[in-house]
């Protein structure tokens, strides 16, 4: 491995751990060491799962294993794990890291690579941030936050998405797309794992989506298992193109839900504004029937 690779490694703000086929370490980098107060040199050739004894469970090995002869990504949430690794200075608040296993191929060699992001202070920003909402807005605030976001994802609601149209549609030159996506096979999770366990899922897919947002677009769930993305100033089908392989390339890597992996895929449908509709009606009505023949046409195949 050359020294300029090494370098940025060490120069990551997350850690990053290299497993060999036997999952021996490998790499151990610089993050790591300050956060955990291991030297490589002194866990550099043993097993993962000795280091790290958290990840010595099936689920885990199976996705190593994965990743090695399939090249499967796996992406564990910390919302749901807590924390992989210690830290060295113990303290009170809850640790909390997410966690991506992926392929790598490095001078002919196939390895495991383990992305660890300690995201504690995200948590704890959000904590203080909701803490003090509560202390200054008042009850005509928390009115309008439970009439326009949907209590159990956070996202934007109906009421929501439906306004912003409203909003957009009476704007001169508006142009924007209505994506409306719909989880395949979301009933069999809950049939499967119960509608606790559906819940969550749902969480999770809502927080990996809002990577989709920005200034000029907004991720909301409509209800149920259905969302919508609307995005504004997409005008040709090679742009659509790209926003739908987002939508699935996010929605692609499985979920770890209670020491479970579920997949889940999405049908996907849009409408433009102004050619395809002009009220919240007719956008939403083609949006969902488009949504409709691509589900038709995947069970199908």
């Amino acid at each position: 491995m050359n020294n300029l690779y090494l370098t940025i490694i060490n120069q990551l703000d997350n850690g990053i751990i290299l497993l060999d086929e036997q999952l021996n370490i490998q790499l151990w980098n610089n993050w790591l060491e300050k956060f955990t107060g291991q030297d490589e040199q002194d866990v550099k050739g043993l097993k993962v799962t000795q280091v790290i004894p958290r990840l010595n469970k099936s689920l885990y090995i199976s996705m190593f294993e994965k990743a090695l002869l399939n090249k499967q990504k796996n992406f564990c949430s910390a919302a749901m794990h807590e924390y992989f690794v210690d830290c060295e200075h113990e303290n009170t608040k809850k640790l909390r890291q997410n966690m991506l296993v992926r392929h790598i191929e490095l001078d002919n060699q196939v390895y495991v690579m383990l992305e660890i992001h300690d995201v504690t202070n995200h948590y704890e920003r959000i904590r203080k941030l909701n803490k003090s909402l509560q202390n200054s807005i008042g009850f005509t605030k928390s009115l309008e936050r439970f009439a326009f976001y949907d209590s159990l994802t956070n996202l934007p609601n109906r009421k929501f998405i439906v306004d912003r149209i409203e909003s957009l549609t009476k704007q001169e030159d508006a142009r924007f797309t209505l994506f409306f996506l719909d989880l395949n096979g979301f009933k069999s999770v809950n049939d499967s794992f119960g509608h606790t366990q559906g819940d969550q899922l749902l969480q999770m897919v809502a927080e990996r989506c809002q990577q989709l947002t920005d200034e000029q677009s907004v991720f909301a769930r409509l209800g149920g298992d259905e969302f919508v993305l609307l995005v504004e100033n997409l005008s040709s089908a090679e742009q659509h193109d790209k926003q739908i392989e987002k939508i699935h390339e996010l929605l692609l890597e499985p979920f770890i839900i209670e020491d479970q992996s579920i997949s889940i895929t999405t049908s996907i449908g849009y409408a433009c504004f102004p050619q395809d509709g002009v009220t919240v009606k007719q956008l939403l009505n083609i949006a969902d029937r488009q949504m409709y023949l691509h589900k038709q046409k995947m069970n199908n195949e």
